[in-house]
Parts: C-alpha cells; sequence; structure tokens
C-alpha cells in the first residue's frame, strides 16, 4: 500500500500562512499550453519534494524549473505574472504595456493624458480610442506580489470617473477600464460589474483574464525572456521597448547595448518562437 504524503503548508508573500491546495496550482498550470496529464505529473512530484512548511515563492521557483524540463512556451506563460511584475518598481512601464495591449486590438493610445473633470481635473494613465470608441483606462501597478486590488481602488476609479465623464470632455468617453498587474477581491468583482468598471488582471475579466489575453495576442513583455540580461531588459524599458516583439524591430539596439551578433541571434530567435506560430524552432513547442 502506497504511503499518504500529506501536501505541504505554503507561506505566501503577504505571511499568511495556507495549506497547499493542488487544484489551485493545478488550475494556474492549465493557463499554459501543457497537457492535463502534464499538469497533474508536477503538481503530485511538488507534494512529494515539497518540505513541509515552504514559501510561495519556492512553489513557485521549483514549478518553474519542472514546466520548463517538459516546454519552454509553458514556462513562460506560467511566469507572465511575474514578468509583469518585473516592468516595476514603478508603475509607468506597465501604463505603456497596457497602452501596448488596447494597440493591439486596434486602438489608438495615448499616455498620460490631461482631462477636465466637472470639479478637478484628472491626469488619466491611457486614453484609448477607434471609431465610435474612447475609452479611460485607469492603471494600478504593485510593486510586492501577493496584493490585491480591494474595493476602494474599484470606488476611487468610478469616482474619477463620474467626475471626468460629467465634464466638458466627458461625452466623448464611451468607457472606463482598470488594469492591475495583480488580482482583484470579490468585492471589487462584484461591484466594478454593477458599475460598469471594466477590469483587467490575473483573475479579470472572468471568461480570458487579461493573462490569457495577453497570451492569447503573443504580446509578452520584454521581461519575459530569458536571453536578455535584467540590465539590458532595465535599457530596453528606458527606451520604451516593453513587448517583445517590437524588440525583432528594433534589434539593432540590441548591438549598441553589448550584445554580440551571436546573442542577438540568439535573441530574437527566442522572441520568434515566443511570438510566431511559422518560427523555425517549432519542434520546441509544447507537448
Amino acid at each position: 500500500m502506497s504511503k499518504y504524503i500529506l501536501p505541504p503548508k505554503v507561506i505566501k508573500n503577504s505571511g499568511e500562512e495556507q495549506p497547499f491546495i493542488k487544484e489551485k496550482l493545478k488550475q494556474s498550470l492549465k493557463h499554459t499550453c501543457l497537457t492535463e496529464d502534464a499538469c497533474s505529473s508536477i503538481v503530485e512530484q511538488i507534494i512529494k519534494e515539497a518540505p513541509q512548511t515552504t514559501s510561495s515563492n519556492e512553489i513557485f521557483e521549483k514549478t518553474s524549473s519542472l514546466i520548463k524540463k517538459k516546454s519552454k512556451l509553458a514556462a513562460v506563460q506560467y511566469s507572465l505574472k511575474r514578468s509583469l511584475f518585473d516592468l516595476g518598481p514603478e508603475g509607468h512601464n506597465f501604463e505603456t504595456f497596457v497602452a501596448r495591449y488596447f494597440e493591439e486590438l486596434g486602438y489608438a493610445t495615448l499616455e498620460c493624458v490631461t482631462i477636465p473633470g466637472m470639479f478637478v481635473t484628472h491626469e488619466i494613465d491611457v486614453i484609448a480610442t477607434r471609431p465610435k470608441e474612447k475609452l479611460f483606462v485607469e492603471c494600478k501597478f504593485h510593486n510586492r506580489l501577493g496584493i490585491k486590488n480591494d474595493i476602494k481602488i474599484a470606488l476611487y476609479v468610478k469616482a474619477r470617473w463620474d467626475d471626468v465623464r460629467n465634464g466638458p470632455e466627458g461625452k466623448t468617453l464611451t468607457g472606463y477600464f482598470l488594469a492591475s498587474n495583480t488580482s482583484f477581491s470579490k468585492d471589487a468583482l462584484i461591484y466594478s460589474k454593477g458599475a460598469g468598471l471594466q477590469l483587467l488582471g490575473v483573475n479579470a475579466p472572468e471568461d480570458s483574464s487579461f493573462l490569457d489575453e495577453i497570451k492569447r495576442l503573443r504580446l509578452y513583455p520584454i521581461t519575459s525572456l530569458t536571453k536578455i540580461s535584467s540590465t539590458i531588459k532595465r535599457e530596453l524599458l528606458a527606451k520604451k521597448i516593453i513587448a517583445a516583439k517590437d524588440l525583432l524591430e528594433h534589434k539593432e539596439i540590441l548591438l549598441k547595448l553589448g550584445c554580440n551578433e551571436e546573442q542577438m541571434n540568439e535573441i530574437c530567435e527566442e522572441i520568434c518562437f515566443l511570438t510566431k506560430d511559422s518560427c523555425e524552432n517549432s519542434i520546441l513547442r509544447c507537448h
């Protein structure tokens, strides 16, 4: 008879201790390109090998290592939340990434737009427009893992929207969004749905989250790349090159930042693999 293995206790980034929930990890793995069997195998191995008390970071690192052995693409997909976090520590790069996301959907975007409200003037993080649409987008970037967007943040964005909507330029706006690199609390989700506030985050929208949409669009941030040093990533972010696929159009910058031809080609191959269906190294696709 096989020995029953107790699941480990996990210390979250917030310091809270909770039992390891295998279905929660398995659900996050299902959002990658791994098969059902591969997801189950990884979860069981984590339970088997983790110490009785561990941290969420240790679980993440161990899981990432196991995924990487099965699929490089799945490893990038699993680490996407961390890659958005790595756009920090300030929120400016995340705002630019959100603008880039809307551009991928066919919108023209402007960042840091000043708009008069009914009572006060507001600086809006992103304005996204396409025919018959003009969207107000507020971005909330958290530089510590484990922080959720609570009801207060949703109320704050709704209050700003009401003031701008009733201002001299408000009638041209057709909708409003709150985008974040973390998840939303249950109350924030319920309130936003009733208030018409559209959410983009780790757990929103409900049918296809912001992370799912990034994967669908293959709009991986450059912080997802494994072939570039952290120093060069910061240099690229400073030049407002946020999406990995955009670097293919500016690859000569890599040479100026100290990469040699071989390194540049390796980086471009990785970007091609992550962003194009017809990349030459398709043999590395998920299995």
